[in-house]
């Protein structure tokens, strides 16, 4: 079994094959989007006992890392912190992971045929791909030639943005990444920071607030958001069956995708923007061009900006040419769903059953708890139970 890549859901699928299957290895450099594409100061957005990596038995959550090494309780959850902890597991559960990429998975004599960037070449009966929403950003087709020109960058490109200081930035996306990185750039020196987002800014609730007032309220709370970041009640409980979700109809699950993951910020960073960035609503980037040295930016209402640099973070959508490790026969083999992996209930391609997609690519198919970290325990329960 080759798992590619060496996310939570990847590290969280092997730990609960470990003890299944004679040979599991996980290629990928552990935890690299957490490590490389996400700020160090980052604070999770997600409440402690929903910040896990899953292993059997429920051996492996972020309260046994912190009774295992004496880690104290923090929420927000720090990046840091769960950098620490997601190491600590891969050490306890994973202990086969090859850091090499993959270059190349294609069928051979009954078979998959591996290729790693180290030049390796390996067979796996069956392949699973847990490569998280990284490869998969949505881009302004407007801004196509700016980007190319360095005028133009996604959120998650960014780490630091000390590149910030002194310039004029304009935000497109008012999610929790466009809002963080907004938040940074204005913080690392930014002359200008604005946000433009196409509806209203939304804010998530402060669960904190709530667990204060004492029991109750934490018990009501905790009924009508039973995940941070997922809304409005009641419909945000189908978020925690996966199954019933799977079997409603496909303009129903779009829908609800639509409604359930609607963009928003945590109210860490809602202290930081407002009242420090203008924020322009209900307008999108109708063009953009660069002229003597600065990027002239039309908007939607008709008004402009003059800036130096645009950020831009407006989601992602699932693409399997993105995947370029996959070989084009085997993606021609791989029957699609409206543009995502048609999966059965254990998450194996229809059409490819030895080959398998989780996390974010069986977001069509399960719902939105398979783009979080929250995801990992039903789809490595799952996905184990048959591979």
């Amino acid at each position: 079994m080759a798992v590619v890549g060496a996310g939570p859901y990847g590290l969280s699928l092997a730990a609960h094959l470990a003890a299944k299957i004679r040979s599991v290895r996980v290629f990928g450099a552990p935890m690299r989007t957490w490590r490389t594409m996400m700020p160090p100061e980052m604070l999770l957005r997600s409440h402690w006992t929903e910040t896990r990596l899953s292993a059997p038995n429920d051996r492996g959550t972020l309260q046994c890392w912190a009774d295992a090494v004496g880690g104290e309780k923090i929420e927000p959850v720090p990046l840091q912190s769960f950098l620490r902890y997601a190491d600590w597991f891969r050490e306890q559960f994973v202990p086969e992971v090859d850091e090499a990429d993959i270059t190349s998975v294609e069928r051979a004599n009954g078979t998959f045929r591996l290729r790693t960037a180290a030049g390796d070449e390996l067979d796996a009966r069956r392949v699973v791909a847990a490569v998280g929403v990284t490869p998969f950003p949505r881009r302004l087709t407007q801004l196509a030639e700016l980007e190319e020109a360095g005028r133009v960058s996604l959120a998650i490109e960014h780490q630091q943005f000390g590149r910030f200081a002194g310039r004029r930035v304009l935000v497109v996306g008012g999610g929790q990444n466009g809002l963080e990185s907004a938040a940074l750039a204005h913080a690392a020196g930014a002359e200008s920071v604005e946000v433009a987002v196409r509806s209203e800014v939304r804010w998530f609730r402060q669960r904190e607030h709530w667990e204060a007032r004492g029991w109750a309220h934490e018990r009501l709370f905790r009924l009508a958001y039973p995940i941070v970041g997922f809304g409005p009640p009641p419909i945000n409980r189908l978020v925690l069956h996966p199954d019933l979700f799977s079997n409603l109809p496909v303009t129903v699950r779009e829908r609800l995708n639509t409604r359930l993951l609607r963009p928003g910020g945590s109210p860490w960073v809602r202290d930081q923007v407002e009242g420090q960035i203008p924020v322009t609503v209900g307008v999108t980037v109708a063009e953009a061009q660069e002229r003597g040295g600065e990027v002239i930016v039309r908007l939607s209402d008709g008004t402009q900006r003059e800036v130096d640099h645009l950020i831009v973070c407006v989601g992602y959508r699932f693409d399997l040419d993105a995947l370029r490790f996959i070989d084009p026969a085997l993606r021609e083999a791989i029957d699609i769903d409206d543009g995502w992996p048609a999966l059965d209930r254990a998450f194996r391609s229809r059409s490819v059953p030895e080959l398998s997609f989780i996390g974010y690519a069986a977001e069509h198919r399960f719902g939105p708890l398979s783009r979080f970290v929250a995801g990992t325990t039903f789809t490595s329960q799952r996905a184990a139970s048959v591979l």
